[in-house]
């Protein structure tokens, strides 16, 4: 929830500093009321769209991505308290409230507009209806109600006048807008652009119809009525009155010339959107894509226990790690290897699911059973996806990029149909080096699937992967990346395509890490020599299976012994040891 709500205030914001700089001081008001709606709708609605990256041409850096699996088995093999200052209870309850207070005055405002059109006295002029009410001054309009105070005269001159500006209100459907727009302040009162945008917009509504008006009448004889009417806003903030302030504004705007928008205006706002559309809708698919892709993990959530499993346990999740092992068919649910290797004293409940097969366990976090839990999480039988020492190429990781783009060639199929994007190639670096179970878990077909998959296999052995000093296996997942260059034609008419492949030269230098070590948990963020953020970055206790991976900001919190060094790599750069004490 709150990354919708910070998403929402800077697209909502980059969007009115766009109509300030823009459109403010424009008077084609059909246009400027259009994006004061789609830009609310736009901030409403873009935070809530996932989708792949339909707008970019190549894939990131493949050098730049992480080569283990799953950050997310990673992230969850230590558990850690949250430590936010924030009561997150209280801000919610809070902002209910004051929400709560808002809505009270939006929906007495209506309540009192429904009691005046009861006690109206209905009046017809001409095609309209007009609600003449006692106790108001002046006129106004609630959706297709036209309020009249009983004080104006129907013979009075200036009453036709009036009655013309309130149909525009009417005809127009203000009355849309500000029930929408109050309603935004409601849910976003916190905004200052959602009060701007409620001002502004009936700014906006007061323009519109006195432009509808002049249409019938000159501008001396409308300005000099409107001078001479009674300023009264009733207090209404839903209704759209003909005596709004803004009196000298709207006399200006009368006089002034209604020019189209430039087109470089409205070319400026549309990149703006498009822009917003892309970094914010447009999510970054390759984190999430290698998460769905990751080792099947024992280790889970709170959240992810059964219902009633979780009522007992919600006091003290905290204290505790949880484990779900499903059963296979014909195995018998009592004679479960993973739950024979946990040590009897550190198991706090089981809870067997016969109907589904699946047992869930809660485990004391005791530093023994924390280090199974660890092992269980990042290993898929004896395969390793996190481990101290990362397997690494002949020649270095830029080698083995070389390699790939070398012997790698991009299929005549894929490139005459037009086929383009990433192929994800899984494969186990063994124990000696050589590579073996090498598949591709994503793919986009036409043969650049098999493709990727036969040059990894053909590929010379890396230098193997170690845990504790000792050689293990180690599972890595690699993203190739296929792209045509449009426009450029083979003799044979098929597209031109290479293969991307970035070296890993260019990212030589060591890491930088921003950490603290306080009350045995390490916490902070990791960057490139260049100061750019780093996610997926391999993070291990030495010595220990314990370990994580750096989040998409870089961030990370590990618990580590004071007397342990903790090791820190990433492909393609320096790795770099820290020290708590």
């Amino acid at each position: 929830m709150s990354n919708y709500l910070v998403e929402f205030l800077v697209i909502h914001s980059a969007l009115m500093l766009g109509y300030w700089f823009f459109l403010r001081k424009e008077r084609q008001y059909a246009t400027m009321r259009f994006y004061l709606i789609g830009s609310a709708l736009l901030a409403l609605i873009i935070p809530l769209l996932k989708l792949p990256k339909l707008f970019f041409g190549s894939p990131e850096p493949i050098a730049t991505l992480p080569m283990e699996a799953s950050p997310l088995d990673a992230i969850t093999i230590t558990p850690t308290p949250d430590g936010s200052i924030w009561n997150y209870d209280l801000l919610l309850g809070t902002y209910i409230v004051i929400c709560g207070f808002f809505l009270l005055k939006f929906f007495s405002s209506v309540f009192y507009l429904i009691s005046l059109e009861r006690k109206s006295n209905y009046e017809k002029f001409n095609d309209l209806y007009i609600r003449k009410v006692r106790n108001i001054e002046g006129s106004f309009t609630f959706f297709h109600w036209i309020f009249l105070s009983d004080k104006i005269d129907i013979n009075q001159p200036d009453y036709a006048v009036i009655l013309k500006h309130e149909k525009a209100h009417a005809s127009l459907g203000h009355t849309y807008d500000i029930v929408f727009f109050e309603l935004f302040k409601v849910c976003f009162w916190w905004l200052p652009t959602a009060w701007f945008i409620t001002k502004e917009i009936k700014k906006i509504h007061e323009y519109q119809a006195d432009a509808y008006a002049l249409k019938s009448y000159s501008v001396d004889q409308y300005s000099s009525i409107l001078i001479s009417s009674t300023l009264n806003l009733n207090g209404l903030s839903l209704a759209s009155s003909f005596h709004d302030g803004l009196i000298l504004k709207r006399l200006t705007a009368m006089k002034q010339n209604a020019k189209n928008v430039s087109p470089w205006k409205l070319g400026a706002l549309a990149a703006l959107c498009a822009s917003l559309f892309i970094v914010f809708a447009c999510s970054e698919e390759v984190d999430q894509e290698i998460k769905e892709m990751g080792s099947q993990s024992n280790l889970i959530t709170f959240d992810q226990l059964p219902s009633s499993m979780q009522t007992g346990l919600a006091e003290i999740k905290d204290e505790l790690s949880f484990m779900k092992v499903d059963v296979p068919e014909g195995n018998n649910m009592s004679n479960v290897e993973e739950l024979q290797a946990l040590d009897p004293e550190l198991i706090h409940v089981v809870n067997v699911d016969k109907t589904n097969r699946v047992i869930y366990v809660a485990l004391k976090k005791d530093g023994a059973n924390f280090d199974y839990l660890s092992d269980k999480s990042k290993m898929e039988g004896d395969v390793f996806t996190v481990v101290e020492e990362q397997p690494e190429f002949e020649g270095g990781m830029g080698a083995f990029y070389r390699y790939i783009g070398t012997e790698m060639t991009y299929p005549l199929e894929a490139r005459q149909k037009g086929i383009e994007g990433r192929v994800y190639v899984q494969f186990v670096v063994e124990r000696d080096g050589s590579l073996t179970d090498v598949q591709a878990i994503k793919g986009i077909g036409a043969g650049c699937d098999s493709e990727a998959v036969r040059v990894v296999q053909n590929a010379p052995s890396f230098k193997p992967g170690k845990q504790r000093g000792k050689a293990v296996r180690v599972r890595m997942i690699m993203p190739i990346a296929f792209k045509l260059n449009e426009g450029k034609l083979n003799d044979d008419n098929s597209t031109q395509g290479i293969i991307i492949v970035e070296e890993a030269e260019s990212k030589n230098g060591k890491l930088k890490v921003d950490a603290n070590y306080t009350n045995g948990e390490w916490s902070g963020t990791v960057y490139s020599p260049e100061g750019d953020i780093l996610p997926g970055v391999n993070i291990v206790v030495a010595g220990t299976s314990t370990g994580t991976v750096s989040d998409l900001d870089g961030t990370f919190k590990v618990k580590a012994d004071e007397s342990r060094e903790l090791q820190i790599s990433f492909v393609g750069y320096e790795s770099v040891r820290l020290a708590g004490k």
